[in-house]
């Protein structure tokens, strides 16, 4: 999920919120809260009240309250009577009301109650108020019944909003109730500061069909919050809808006074949405009020026949014309009809109008693009889109059994010329050993009628007398002339 503009904006701002557990003082329990929220003490143990919002001070009594109960809270930093530092509140049983009895503005009579035995105010401060410690004193029919510490602060405007990219689909002329949580996209509001916030979202289409979905619709003091975007879609034809959406983050329990001003009520964001109607798996495409789907892409084998189908959807008549490059076209056709390309076409709004594309995968090893272009020819608008398909490599040659049988024939045909040929040269060579007895003989005949005068040399003859030697000859003459360096010259 890509995280979308995430802010963040602290605000220290006058005025306090008080939040605390049960304080017992001479025999009155006192709870002082953000309604929803979790008590706030401070370090010493003291209920903790923020400035600017409401509060529920519960007081628990030992015995009924009789005519009237007062409230006073006093600012020990200053001791002007003024909204920065000086309160008063009254409970009348006999009357049975609420009132602010300084200004006429900080409490809420409808949502203070009182039950003889525990009062109920709902009350606040301006956000002016003064930070620090404060005193709070309780007077039953006109006499004191306790009095206690509680510590103002001012209020933390803290927070973080995020967005995730948001996008729906549903099936064509199919109704559809769908909710981001079942994608794990959400809006996330995280609240660091001590008063709590409320999301509200618009859109900018779809207002009837879309929502957000939430248990609670507050994020707590230092905690975050996650809010779902729900559409519950009438069956609708194919389209793509970009929707802009507006989250707005204010504070809760806000009280109206001349302080609130500095609580900066509201932060906006924006975010979107991505509807798409479409058939799973398909590319959804627009080109004026025309509609095209097709597949993005696809595997298919090398030589093989690939058939899927692209649908159109409007209310205008197009014109459609398909190029194959790296396959080969073998058709497309409508409702079983060839089509003869560029083909005329009137799709209709309510429907979608199904054609059948085939594709020889003619190349191995190959990525083949076929390209769509569709011409509205009311408009003259003009748009292509592209499936791809890619092809297998080719599969490796496999010999058959007439194969096989003329493999083997070379084999033996090779081996038979083999044999041949060693047996000529065998032959051959025996025929050049019979020559070779013959022609000694006749060299030394010419040398002795010449004569050999060299001296230190074996004449010519000797070489035919080895070669006797070796054929076993039983003439041993060529023995004596060995001695090469002995002989003077002549035959002996």
């Amino acid at each position: 999920m890509r995280i979308g503009g995430l802010v963040v904006l602290s605000a220290l701002l006058l005025g306090t919120l008080g939040l605390g557990p049960t304080t017992t003082s001479q025999g009155v329990e006192l709870s002082l809260v953000i309604p929803g929220e979790a008590p706030i003490y401070n370090d010493v143990g003291q209920p903790v009240l923020i400035a600017g919002v409401w509060h529920q001070v519960t007081l628990s009594l030992t015995s009924p309250p009789g005519d009237s109960l007062i409230l006073t809270a006093t600012s020990q930093e200053s001791q002007v009577r003024e909204m920065s530092s000086y309160y008063r509140w009254e409970r009348s049983e006999a009357e049975n009301t609420w009132t602010d009895l300084e200004y006429d503005l900080f409490i809420l009579p409808e949502l203070s109650s009182s039950d003889g035995l525990e009062v109920l105010f709902h009350i606040g401060m301006d956000a002016s108020a003064v930070p620090g410690p404060w005193r709070l004193t309780i007077d039953q029919d006109g006499s004191r019944a306790t009095e206690m510490s509680f510590e103002v602060r001012r209020p933390e405007i803290s927070y973080g909003l995020s967005s995730a990219d948001f996008r729906f689909r549903a099936e064509p002329f199919e109704s559809a109730d769908l909710s981001s949580e079942d994608l794990a996209q959400y809006l996330r509001v995280i609240n660091g500061g001590n008063i709590p916030l409320r999301l509200s979202v618009s859109f900018d289409k779809l207002q009837d069909q879309l929502s957000i979905v939430n248990p609670s619709d507050i994020a707590h003091i230092y905690e975050d919050a996650r809010y779902y975007v729900r559409l519950a879609l009438d069956p609708s034809p194919p389209r793509v809808l970009e929707v802009k959406g507006t989250s707005r983050v204010e504070v809760t329990h806000l009280i109206p006074s001349p302080g609130a001003s500095q609580l900066i009520p509201a932060f906006e964001g924006e975010f979107e949405l991505e509807v798409v109607v479409g058939r799973s798996g398909y590319l959804v495409e627009s080109v004026g009020n025309v509609i095209f789907q097709t597949l993005q892409s696809l595997r298919a084998d090398y030589n093989s026949l690939v058939t899927w189908q692209v649908f159109l959807t409007g209310s205008q008549q197009v014109s459609l014309n398909v190029e194959v490059r790296g396959a080969r076209l073998a058709g497309v056709s409508k409702y079983g009809d060839r089509l003869e390309l560029p083909a005329a076409l009137t799709p209709s709004p309510q429907s979608e109008l199904p054609l059948t594309v085939q594709v020889l995968a003619d190349i191995p090893s190959t990525e083949a693009e076929v390209i769509f272009t569709l011409h509205l020819l009311e408009t003259g608008e003009v748009r292509t889109f592209r499936t791809t398909i890619l092809v297998g490599s080719e599969p490796p040659t496999q010999l058959g059994p007439s194969s096989l049988w003329i493999f083997a024939s070379l084999i033996s045909a090779s081996t038979l010329m083999l044999v041949g040929y060693n047996h000529w040269k065998i032959r051959s060579l025996d025929k050049g050993g019979k020559r070779s007895k013959r022609g000694p003989a006749s060299r030394k005949k010419g040398k002795v009628g010449g004569g050999n005068k060299s001296k230190g040399k074996k004449s010519g003859s000797s070489e035919g007398q080895k070669e006797r030697t070796k054929k076993g000859g039983k003439r041993r003459r060529g023995k004596v002339e060995t001695q090469g360096p002995k002989e003077k010259g002549g035959e002996r």
